[in-house]
């Protein structure tokens, strides 16, 4: 058997599990997606394909059996350039790490962190301390915090948020048991009920149908001036245009924004992530789609993908199946 390991993650992926594959599995990695134009064969004979996307237009994979994804969304590869019966997994790890960063971040605001060190770090000012009578910065205790995807990442936000104190309501697509932290689970449907009880707002949801524009100009208008936004999920969840304008108008407090509408590519490795300028707004954090990407998260990954080529190459039941075609 042949596993072809397309794209740079990919690419990592099988530098950090080439001792844990199995003995006789042909290995051949692609770093650059472009070079099958110059070596169909790489795809022709692969049994496996390891990678995070794939396109219709990519040279043939005709013996392909298990696409086993690098990322936990499959929304980059292209079922419709696969052959016929392939089995699609993804990959998961990246729960505790998503969890963390959400929770750091609305830290991180309701304690002003960065407006307070910086001005402390670069003019000494004790301004906004006891010291000089400063106006107190707040805290999350008894805050409403609302998930919108109540799934992996969701509740292991939903446990950590209540470990501090948090109200935690949620919507999401199919119906969920509260519990867990959780208080209440809204249909989607009824997204607009709650996003007026919120403090925080945490994407966690798929991109799909349902989900995609979902925050948009009327239902950011439906939270309260001072809630902030958080988005892990994908960028095309919120509407590029009407976030951009609720956060420089202040029809909401702010936003933690990790997930984008642009990224870079061969051409423009140093792309601006959105037709906006959010870098010039001073309620918005930006990161660049790094809040799952931890060490842990790397080394639970690369087991659970490690993992299911070991399972299919033994013939054995695989693990986190998305769909069969």
């Amino acid at each position: 058997m042949k596993a072809l390991f397309l794209g740079n993650v990919a690419a990592d992926t099988a530098s950090g599990i080439k001792d844990r594959l199995p003995p006789g599995l042909r290995v051949e990695i692609l770093g650059d997606p472009q070079q099958l134009t110059h070596s169909p064969e790489a795809a022709a004979d692969a049994d496996i394909l390891v990678t995070n996307h794939w396109r219709a237009q990519y040279p043939p994979a005709p013996q392909v059996k298990l696409v086993q994804s690098v990322a936990t969304g499959i929304e980059l590869i292209d079922i419709a350039g696969l052959p016929p019966r392939v089995t699609i997994c993804n990959a998961f790890g990246h729960e505790t790490a998503i969890a963390e960063y959400i929770l750091m971040v609305m830290l991180v605001w309701s304690h002003r962190f960065r407006e307070i060190e910086s001005n402390f770090h670069t003019r000494s000012s004790w301004q906004p301390s006891w010291v000089q009578s400063g106006a107190p910065h707040g805290e999350i205790l008894g805050s409403t915090v609302g998930i919108v995807g109540l799934g992996r990442v969701g509740y292991e936000v939903a446990r950590r948020a209540a470990a501090f104190g948090c109200r935690i309501i949620a919507a999401n697509r199919s119906t969920r048991e509260p519990g867990k932290g959780v208080e209440q689970v809204f249909p989607l449907s009824e997204l607009d009920h709650m996003l007026a009880e919120c403090d925080y707002v945490v994407l966690c949801t798929a991109l799909g149908p349902e989900t995609e524009g979902l925050i948009d100009t009327r239902r950011l208008g439906l939270m309260k001036p001072s809630a902030f936004l958080v988005n892990i999920a994908r960028g095309a969840v919120v509407d590029e245009d009407a976030i951009y304008a609720a956060l420089r108008d202040h029809t909401i407090g702010g936003a933690a924004l990790d997930v984008w509408w642009r990224y870079p590519d061969a051409t423009d490795p140093e792309r601006r992530p959105s037709r906006h300028p959010f870098h010039e707004l001073p309620n918005v954090i930006m990161t660049p789609h790094c809040s799952g990407w931890t060490e842990g998260m790397v080394a639970r990954r690369w087991a659970e993908v490690a993992g299911n080529i070991n399972r299919f190459v033994r013939g054995e039941p695989l693990q986190n199946v998305v769909v069969t075609t």
